[in-house]
């Protein structure tokens, strides 16, 4: 690209290089407002009665990236087997939910890191498939098959109460 003409202070940057930085603060933008709005804040999650965590997480606040995920939501993941998508736009959060066994889950992102397509569990097998290219992932998010090449990032999990708690890095 030519910059003839152009004053010496003006610098000159390509169209990628632009629309790069524009989606880099749009995104950072998006991460900032995801609790803005007038909605009441989310509780804290109660205490676990007995005081111990089940399957070693227990949840912080809301504040800190817990996204609560109330199981009267999602049915099915009130016995061990069962499994949903759980989407929570304001969070920023598009995972699928496992629950692996008695009160333990594992939340793992459902998109694609091949090609941005959102993934399906496919319970018979125990994997993620994405229908685009036909990656396979692990229930622990890691690549069974490509062309996929990077791991489907995992979420801790805990459950108190009849609410399912997502922590979601902010």
């Amino acid at each position: 690209m030519s910059t003839a003409g152009a004053p010496p202070s003006v610098q000159r940057i390509g169209r990628r290089t632009a629309l790069g930085t524009l989606l880099r603060g749009t995104c950072a933008l998006a991460a900032a407002c995801a609790g803005c709005g007038g909605a009441e804040p989310s509780p804290s999650p109660p205490p676990e009665e007995d005081g111990n965590a089940r399957c070693g997480v227990l949840p912080g606040r809301p504040e800190d990236g817990w996204v609560e995920v109330p199981l009267s939501e999602h049915p099915a993941l009130l016995e061990p087997g069962g499994f949903s998508a759980v989407r929570i736009p304001e969070a920023l959060l598009d995972v699928v939910v496992l629950h692996t066994a008695q009160d333990c889950y594992t939340a793992v992102w459902s998109i694609c890191t091949h090609g941005a397509c959102s993934v399906a569990y496919v319970p018979q097998e125990a994997l993620l498939e994405c229908p685009c290219h036909g990656s396979r992932f692990g229930e622990d998010g890691q690549v069974l098959q490509g062309p996929a090449t990077r791991p489907l990032a995992v979420f801790r999990t805990a459950r108190v109460g009849h609410s399912l708690w997502i922590h979601r890095p902010l």
